[in-house]
């Protein structure tokens, strides 16, 4: 049911998921199946979510302990790259993927805020969205610039899901343009 759901979702946008939709999509006969597996259309959301960030929030974990392990602290774009290089793996370089486009919906969606910041203050998303937020200024105009690099790497690899144009020197560039909105003036 969560590969039906991301798919509907890519395809048709976040208000096309619904329950029913989603157990229609999935082959499912029995008709309270996403109900008693998920409980509500929030509760697939963030099932999907937690799904589909498993293995980035792994990957970026392995990026973030390489980090520390290193003589000196770790630059504002090796930070970046840990956040984005991990989900750009495991979205755009995942064949068949629609995270990415999932995602992205998610973030758009301010009814969605609450689901999407219980995610992120999980696992390795918050100590890199810390330590960028410190960066890029703290307070609160460190908090708005890591919010819209967040943004801005959710669209990007939306953009590019499925079109077979993504490369490391695209994931380098859209690196390279969050590093510029985190290092940028402060006022």
């Amino acid at each position: 049911m969560i590969d039906a759901a991301e798919r509907i979702v890519a395809e048709r946008g976040m208000p096309a998921m619904t329950l029913r939709k989603v157990q229609e999509a999935a082959g499912q006969a029995n008709r309270t199946a996403a109900q008693y597996h998920f409980g509500s259309r929030e509760g697939l959301i963030s099932a999907i979510l937690e799904d589909r960030m498993g293995p980035v929030d792994r990957a970026r974990r392995e990026l973030l302990d390489k980090l520390d392990t290193a003589e000196s602290e770790p630059a504002v774009r090796q930070l970046t790259d840990a956040l984005v290089r991990p989900l750009a793996d495991n979205t755009v370089g995942r064949p068949g993927s629609r995270y990415a486009r999932f995602l992205a919906q998610v973030v758009a969606d301010p009814s969605l805020a609450e689901i999407a910041r219980n995610h992120v203050n999980a696992g390795s998303v918050n100590d890199v969205i810390k330590r960028l937020e410190i960066a890029a200024g703290g307070g609160p105009v460190g908090r708005a610039k890591v919010e819209h690099v967040v943004i801005l790497a959710s669209f990007a690899l939306a953009r590019y899901e499925g079109s077979g144009e993504m490369s490391d020197r695209v994931v380098d560039t859209l690196v390279d343009s969050c590093v510029a909105v985190l290092t940028g003036p402060r006022e």
